[in-house]
């Protein structure tokens, strides 16, 4: 049906080396080489951390991505994997507030640690962490803002 291949640690270069390998018609992807319309498969993506690089090691997370290929070129393709390598893993959490009973609150955690609080404010939003390091803005629409936390 189709063979398996391993494509080993996905960068965003690779990525983009891709997207220059084919030329989009009509709504449609074509191999630059024989011309052949461009097919997909699911990529199987292991999330690995960078702290434990050279190894590929993580929390066990896996994602989906779609790969492409030529079908004339590269052959019929069942699936593919690769794997992904993270500065940090960073994971929200709903729980109640352990002040204000009946109310929730929002936890930021990045590789196993707390990091900040997100709470209901009667103006809006209010970030708490001994981390915080400054505020940037996004040209986003709508405006969003990013808030960094220090090391």
């Amino acid at each position: 049906m189709g063979r398996v291949i391993a494509l080993g640690q996905i960068t965003q270069e690779i990525v983009d080396s891709w997207l220059k390998k084919y030329d989009k018609r009509d709504g449609d992807f074509y191999c630059k080489e024989c011309g052949s319309q461009i097919m997909q498969c699911t990529c199987y993506v292991s999330i690995h951390l960078k702290l434990f690089e050279p190894t590929c090691a993580g929390p066990g997370e896996v994602q989906h991505i779609n790969y492409p290929y030529c079908p004339k070129c590269d052959g019929e393709i069942k699936y593919a994997q690769a794997c992904f390598h993270v500065s940090a893993m960073t994971e929200f959490r709903v729980v109640p507030h352990s002040i204000l009973l009946g109310q929730q609150m929002v936890e930021f955690w990045r590789d196993g640690r707390f990091v900040a609080g997100i709470y209901p404010h009667e103006d809006g939003l209010q970030i708490v962490s001994k981390y915080l390091d400054g505020v940037e803005h996004e040209a986003d629409t709508p405006p969003g803002i990013v808030v960094k936390f220090s090391k």
